[in-house]
Order: C-alpha cells, then structure tokens, then sequence
C-alpha cells in the first residue's frame, strides 16, 4: 500500500536532486538555488510560433514539469520518457498539415491506379495505409504483390505509418536535414521504442532530461522549418567573417580578425593570407582544423572561402580596403564533396566548384561524390568503402554519417554533384595551404 504523506513532506525537496549543481555533483545546494538551477536548465527552450498546438502543449507541460524534479527525483525520469514519446507526436501533426488534406499512394510498377485519401487527422492517414494494404492482397494467383508506397514530391517510399515511416517521410520531404543526425534520430527511435515497451526499470539524471527537451526542441522546430542557431542536431546557418592567417618558415601559424591588420608592422618572415571563415578569435565555433587551411581542398571543419594571398601585411591591407570583402551565412549541414582516388591514395574532399576547374591529368581516376555535414566525415566513409561491403556505395551509409551519391569518372561523379545542387561553375583558386597539415596528407 502506498505511504501517504502530509502537504509539508510532499513539499519537501528531494536531497538527490539537491546535489546536481551548475558545476556537476557535489554537495547538496540550498533548495531554493537548486530550484531556479533546474528552471534555467531547460528555459531557453523555445517553440517557433507556427509548431502545432498538440505538439506545443505537450512540451510545454514537460518543460513546466521538468522543475518538479526538485521534489521528486523520479519526475526527471517521467519526463525523459515521455518527451521520446511526444517526438513521434510531433511528426504525425506535422505530417497531417504537410499532406494539406490529400495523400496519394502509387503502385511502384504503375500498373494500379492510385489511391488517394482525404486526410484530416492520422487516423486518416492509418485509413489510408491499411486501404492500400487490402488493395495488395486483392490481386490475382500467380501475380507479384502490387508494392503500394508514398508518393512525397516525385518520390515513393515504403510507408505504414509508423515512427520509421514518418522518419523517412520526413527525410524525404526535406523536413529533416544534416547527416550526422540521421544516426542520432535512429538512436532517440530505439530509445522510444524502450519507453513504449519497456523491459525493466531505470531511472534518469537531470541533465540528461534536460538535454532530451533540448533536443526535442530542436527536432520539433526542424521539423516546422526552424533550425536553431548554435544547435546541437539542426543549427541554423554560421555567420562568416574575414579572417587573416599568417604563418612562418618554424611553423608558427596563428588567426585574428582582419582589422588586425591594422595594428603594428609586418613580422619578420612571416606569410598572410585573407579567407572567408566561421572560426576565429571568439567566435562560438571552434573548429579543430583551421590551421589547416587549403584553398584547394576541405580542410577545416566549417566551410571557409580563399579571398587573398599569400602576401605581406601591407599587401594584404591594401587588398583589404580597396576590396572591402563581406561577411556572409553558410549552412554547413548536408554538403557536397568529390573526392579523388588513385594509385591507392584517397585524396581530401574537394568542393564541386574546384574539383570542376581541374586540369585533365588532375581529374585522373575515380571519383566520388558524398553528402556530408563535415569534409573528415566525407573522408572517412570513401576510405572505408575499400574495407569491404560495410559502405554504402550509394544512398545513405549506415556505417558512418554519409549520404553516397554516385562514383565513376570525374565527369560523373561531377554530374552527380550537379543533380544535387544544381549548375557547378568552375573556379580555380591557386595552390596555397597552411604547412600545418597532418590530418590531411593526400592533396596535389
């Protein structure tokens, strides 16, 4: 029989939850810190505007709840779970305002005339999917089951309505983007289905409740149209600003800002360059491979354009006030990049602009072209496709965070990029790097 407890003890806080502070575990905080502790955890997570009302309220009520930890340890574990569950939630009311009232699933030979659903809420859309499904078993002996799929755009794909179908339509529709959080959404799908069939008991710490909300913000906003600025699965795209490097023969290579360039005279020996890049004293990206730069190749982890160079400091000022280059905003989610292979060396990602502005003897080999978030990504998944079969060699890898999108000549793995992105207009920047390259070896 369960204890009942007075109003005061019900009020009292939990002493475990008292001893996550803003600087990990340790002693237990006052309860009143630890309380506006556990609001600030998850207050800066906001739902855009235009996000269902469903889908709205029931992550507000988390967020609201989430805070209620503080009495009860167990609350955290509450909320975790049920946020798992509110993601599939949120992908069926936005697949019902996607559809716009309609959903059309096609035979893929063609051999069937459509079938067509009014939609108004998902039990509509499971109408439709088991209406299909009856149509498929109504067929003649001896004839192949019709495979009846969701017609997205110009697409079709396998559909029954469940949390995996709704991830693919997403996908498909353009709703959800970046490689890298493909794998994390297959994750957060098998932690849902521990949620809904559970196997045992478990419980949840604070901070990573929190870090599931925060999540579930981010995919609830993707999944309306919103990135999030700085996010952790669906970032918004990065602001870019002019940088200058500079380097010497010892091996001294060191950033700032281009108005730097303004302070004292050239130092000895060494080399400037100006490029257009995310990274930079105090910028909130930090990228682990600046030093690395090629005007050539993708290097650096953020995308990062040549401009000028290499030259001295006032050569480089001259440049700077007579050009007065810009700042931009780049996405660098889900991008493009050929890669090089011959004589057994596999060569660094390449944007399809430059790789298109090759020379003849430079476009020897075979190519190819991968969608990726980051260029060592894109690396990674084209060495490993001589490893064996665990690559794809075409779609999604399921191996690494890499989408393959086609191998051959350099004249098809170009008109793969094209069909991705559009129109490649070549462009030939010259051959500068920054020495300090080790994680890149294999570049011309």
């Amino acid at each position: 029989m369960a204890e009942i407890r007075s109003l005061e003890e019900l009020q009292e806080p939990d002493r475990t939850a008292l001893c996550f502070s803003p600087f990990g575990l340790g002693p237990a905080m006052p309860a009143e810190k630890a309380a506006e502790f556990l609001q600030r955890l998850v207050a800066d997570c906001a739902l855009a505007p235009d996000v269902a009302e469903g889908t709205r309220r029931e992550f507000d009520r988390l967020q609201r709840l989430f805070a209620y930890g503080l009495l009860d340890y167990d609350v955290f574990t509450v909320v975790d779970d049920r946020a798992l569950l509110v993601m599939e939630q949120a992908l069926r009311e936005r697949f019902v305002q996607w559809c716009a009232g309609t959903i059309t699933f096609e035979e893929a030979n063609g051999l069937q005339s459509p079938v067509v659903q009014d939609v108004r809420t998902y039990d509509d859309v499971f109408a439709a999917v088991k209406k299909a499904g009856r149509r498929s078993r109504r067929r003649p002996r001896q004839q192949p089951s019709p495979q009846w799929r969701l017609k997205v755009g110009t697409t079709l794909i396998d559909f029954n309505g469940m949390l995996a179908g709704l991830r693919t339509w997403a996908r498909a529709a353009g709703l959800l983007r970046g490689q890298r959080t493909r794998g994390i959404e297959h994750a957060k799908s098998k932690l849902r289905d521990a949620v809904a069939h559970p196997t045992g008991y478990h419980r949840t710490m604070p901070v990573e409740a929190a870090r599931t909300l925060h999540d579930l913000a981010e995919f609830i906003n993707q999944l309306w149209g919103h990135p999030t600025p700085g996010g952790r699965l669906y970032p918004a795209p990065v602001e870019r600003h002019i940088v200058v490097m500079a380097w010497n023969d010892e091996g001294s290579v060191e950033m700032a800002h281009a108005d730097a360039l303004r302070g004292d005279s050239d130092a000895d020996g060494y080399h400037y360059i100006l490029i257009r890049s995310a990274s930079g004293p105090g910028s909130r990206y930090e990228d682990g491979y600046w030093s690395a730069f090629d005007a050539r190749f993708e290097t650096t982890q953020f995308p990062a354009d040549y401009l000028w160079g290499p030259g001295s400091r006032r050569d480089a000022l001259a440049w700077l006030d007579a050009e007065q280059p810009k700042g931009d905003t780049v996405d660098y989610v889900d991008r493009v990049f050929m890669l090089r292979e011959h004589d057994g060396q596999v060569y660094a990602p390449m944007h399809p602009e430059v790789a298109a502005g090759l020379t003849a003897e430079e476009q020897r080999g075979t190519w190819h072209t991968v969608r990726a978030d980051f260029p060592e990504h894109a690396f990674a998944h084209v060495r490993g496709l001589s490893d064996g079969p665990g690559h794809a060699r075409t779609g999604d890898c399921r191996n690494c965070a890499a989408h393959h999108l086609g191998s051959g000549s350099h004249e098809q793995a170009l008109r793969a990029a094209e069909d991705t992105i559009g129109v490649v207009t070549p462009r030939r920047p010259p051959a500068v790097r920054i020495p300090d390259s080790f994680f890149w070896p294999h570049r011309f």
